[in-house]
C-alpha cells in the first residue's frame, strides 16, 4: 500500500508539471538557438574531454513556466559511471536563451538535490555581466572529484521577464534533466521526457577512448545502373575528440574496395548523425548486400567494437523524381486551419522550386464536417489510426508514417516546418514515373484522364494501385472559423476516382489508366487540377499505404499537348522523330514525353509510333 501512495504521489507530480511546463514553439528566437553551434572557449587537453547527456547536433529548443522566476536545472551522473566516474570536474558549460534577461547565476555539485542550492557540495556564482546568449563555459575555482560517486550537476538562474529560459534538446535519456522553480514548480522532478539539459561537463583524469565511431546502420539505397549514390550511414561518435574524417571500405559479394577518407562535418562526443557514403551502382539490376567498415577515425584506426554495418543497394534501369503529394485535413469548423493554410502557403512562396514538386489536396473533414466535404474525404480519416479520434488541422506527406503508427501529423509552424516535412521525401527517388494528361471533352462536361505510368519495382508484395483526385482552387468560405475577414479555401477536394485506387496492370513494366470525370456547373473550371499517385494499400495498416509517386496538372496545360510533340517544344517536326528513335534504342533522351510520342495511344511507344510519325510529317 505505501508504495502505491508513492507511486500515485509520483504521478501527480509529474502530471503537475506537465501541465505547467511550456515548449517553446518552432519560431523567433528559438530557431536561432537550434542552429547554434557550441563555442568551444576551452580547448580540452590530451587527458580531458567534454562530456554530457548532448551536444545539440539536433538543435536546441526551449521550456519555460510562463512567469518570470528563479530555475534550478540539473542533470544526475550515477555512480560508478564509466567516463566521469573516476575523473575531476573542471569546468561546466550551460545554455542560455538571452543572457541580457539574467540577474543571478550559479553553478553547483551536489550529492542529493539539495532543498537550498546554497547548501550543496560546491557552489560558484557567476558574474552575471560575465554570460552570454548561448553556451557559456565556466572553470570550477576549484575542481571537483567524483571519486565515483552519484551527483547532480545543475545550475541556477533568474530571469527578469518572462521566456522559455530552460534549454534541453534531443530524446528521452534517464537522469538528463531535474527541474524545480522558485513559485511555479517548488518540488524537484525529473522531466528527461522534454529532452536533455543543455548542460556539459569538462573532465580529466579517466580513461577516455579517442578514436571511435560505431556504426548504427547503413543502407538501404536504390540507384540506376551507371550511376552513383550517397547511401546513408548512421554513426555515433564515442570517442572523446571530435570526428572531422572518416576512412572506410566497402564489401560486396566478396570482393572488398580499396580504402577511401572523406572529410565530415564535425561529430562530437555522443552524437549520432547521418554521413553520406558515395556508393557506385552495380553493372546489372539487382539487390546487393553491401558491407561498411569505418576502418579510421581522424587517420587513426578506428577502436569501436562494432564499426561495420550491411545495407542493400538495388541497382535499377531508371529512376524517377519524385512529386510529393500533401493530405491536408481542414473544415470551416477548425480555429486553427486559416493559420496551418497560411504556413503552407508561406512555404510555396518561399521554396518555389519545391512547391513545384508538390501536390496538394484538402479533405474536408477531421474536425465535424461542413459543404465542402465529400464521402471519400471521410473515409480517409481512417489514416488517423486512433480507435476513431480525429483532429484538424492535420497533415499526410505521401501517406509516410515517420512515426510507423500513422501518417497523419499535426500541422508545422512557418515555412520551415513544412519544408522540413516536404524535403526529405523529395530526396527519396520514386520506383514509379507518371505521365498525366487531362483534356476537356468537346462541351466541358466531362474531364478526360489519361495516366501512363512506368516503374522499376515488381511491387509483388503489396500491388501499385492508382487513384485521381480532381481539385478547385480559389472557394470562398461561407464562414471559416479563425479566419479575420474573408477566407478563400485552396485544393479543395471535388472528386475520387476509386476511394483505395485501382489496381495498375503492368505489361514489360509499363500501364495506363484512363477515367473520365463527370464536372458540377458551379464548379470553376478554370481552377480545376487534376492529381495522380501510385500507392499501395494495406487494409490492414494505415502505415502501409506509402505513396510511391504524385503528379498533378491543369487541364488547360495538358489539353495543349500536341500529338507527335516528343521533345515538348510545340512544335511537330523531324527532331521528335529522332528523339523517339532514340528513345527505342535505350538512351532515355532529356525531356522525351512518352504520352505524346505514343500516337496510337497503345500505352506503350515503338515501331508503330514511328511509322505514323513519319506519315504525319508527310500529310503535315
Amino acid at each position: 500500500m505505501k508504495k502505491l501512495l508513492m507511486l500515485t504521489a509520483l504521478l501527480l507530480a509529474v502530471c503537475a508539471q506537465a501541465q505547467v511546463l511550456k515548449v517553446a514553439p518552432e519560431s523567433g528566437a528559438v530557431k536561432s538557438m537550434k542552429r547554434m553551434p557550441a563555442k568551444k572557449t576551452i580547448t580540452p587537453t590530451d587527458n580531458q574531454m567534454w562530456w554530457g547527456y548532448y551536444f545539440g547536433d539536433k538543435g536546441w529548443s526551449g521550456v519555460g513556466t510562463g512567469k518570470a522566476e528563479t530555475f534550478d536545472c540539473a542533470i544526475l551522473v550515477p555512480a560508478n559511471h564509466e567516463l566521469v566516474g573516476a575523473s575531476t570536474i573542471n569546468a561546466i558549460r550551460f545554455y542560455l536563451f538571452e543572457s541580457a534577461n539574467v540577474s543571478m547565476a550559479k553553478v553547483w555539485i551536489s550529492s542529493s538535490l539539495p532543498n537550498d542550492v546554497d547548501a550543496a557540495d560546491y557552489v560558484q556564482s557567476i558574474e552575471v555581466s560575465s554570460l552570454v546568449s548561448g553556451p557559456n563555459e565556466i572553470s570550477l575555482n576549484t575542481p571537483y572529484s567524483v571519486n565515483n560517486q552519484a551527483i547532480y550537476v545543475g545550475y541556477s538562474f533568474t530571469i527578469i521577464n518572462p521566456e522559455y529560459a530552460i534549454i534541453q534538446g534531443g530524446n528521452y535519456v534517464p537522469n538528463s534533466l531535474f527541474l524545480r522553480s522558485s513559485e511555479s514548480i517548488t518540488t524537484w522532478g525529473e522531466v528527461s521526457y522534454l529532452g536533455c539539459l543543455g548542460l556539459n561537463l569538462l573532465i580529466e583524469g579517466g580513461s577516455y577512448p579517442s578514436s571511435q565511431a560505431t556504426l548504427v546502420k547503413f543502407g538501404p539505397s536504390v540507384v540506376e545502373v551507371g550511376s552513383s549514390v550517397d547511401m546513408p550511414a548512421e554513426i555515433t561518435n564515442e570517442g572523446k575528440d571530435p570526428i572531422t574524417s572518416l576512412s572506410y571500405t566497402i564489401t560486396s559479394n566478396g570482393n572488398t574496395s580499396e580504402e577511401k577518407t572523406i572529410a565530415v562535418s564535425e561529430i562530437s562526443f555522443s552524437s549520432t548523425v547521418t554521413v553520406d557514403i558515395p556508393v557506385e551502382a552495380d553493372a546489372t539490376e539487382g539487390s546487393v548486400s553491401k558491407t561498411l567498415t569505418i576502418t579510421k577515425v581522424n587517420g587513426k584506426e578506428n577502436t569501436a567494437s562494432n564499426k561495420t554495418a550491411t545495407g542493400d543497394l538495388r541497382t535499377v534501369r531508371k529512376l524517377w523524381p519524385r512529386t510529393v503529394l500533401i493530405e491536408e485535413f481542414t473544415t470551416e469548423y477548425c480555429v486553427f486551419c486559416p493559420e496551418a493554410a497560411a504556413g503552407l502557403a508561406s512555404f510555396m512562396t518561399t521554396y518555389p522550386d519545391m512547391a513545384s514538386r508538390v501536390a496538394t489536396v484538402c479533405h474536408h473533414a477531421g474536425y465535424n464536417s461542413d459543404w465542402l466535404t465529400i464521402d471519400a474525404s471521410w473515409y480517409y480519416t481512417w489514416f488517423y489510426n486512433d480507435n476513431g479520434s480525429v483532429y484538424a488541422p492535420a497533415f499526410m506527406y505521401d501517406r509516410y508514417a515517420r512515426g510507423g503508427i500513422t501518417p497523419v501529423e499535426n500541422r508545422q509552424s512557418g515555412a520551415e516546418g513544412y519544408k522540413s516535412r516536404v524535403e526529405p521525401r523529395l530526396a527519396v527517388p520514386s520506383n514509379v514515373g507518371i505521365d498525366l494528361v487531362a483534356t476537356f471533352n468537346a462541351d466541358k462536361s466531362k474531364i478526360n484522364v489519361t495516366a501512363k505510368c512506368e516503374r522499376c519495382w515488381d511491387f509483388s508484395q503489396l500491388p501499385a494501385r492508382i487513384t485521381l483526385f480532381l481539385t478547385e482552387d480559389n472557394i470562398e468560405a461561407h464562414s471559416q472559423s479563425g479566419a479575420y475577414g474573408s477566407f478563400t479555401h485552396q485544393h479543395v477536394l471535388r472528386a475520387v476516382s476509386e476511394i483505395w485506387g485501382t489496381e495498375l496492370s503492368w505489361t514489360n513494366d509499363k500501364a495506363s489508366y484512363q477515367y473520365s470525370f463527370t464536372l458540377d456547373s458551379s464548379w470553376k473550371n478554370e481552377d480545376l487540377k487534376v492529381v495522380a499517385f501510385v500507392s499501395g494499400y494495406d487494409s490492414t495498416d494505415p502505415a502501409n499505404c506509402t505513396v510511391e509517386n504524385a503528379a498533378v496538372c491543369t487541364i488547360g496545360e495538358a489539353g495543349e499537348e500536341i500529338a507527335g510533340d516528343a521533345d515538348g517544344n510545340s512544335d511537330f517536326n523531324i527532331d521528335d522523330v529522332m528523339m523517339t528513335v532514340s528513345y527505342l534504342l535505350g538512351e532515355n533522351p532529356k525531356g522525351f514525353s512518352e504520352t505524346a510520342a505514343d500516337m496510337d495511344e497503345s500505352g506503350t511507344v515503338d515501331i508503330v509510333d514511328i511509322t505514323l510519325m513519319i506519315k504525319a510529317l508527310r500529310d503535315k
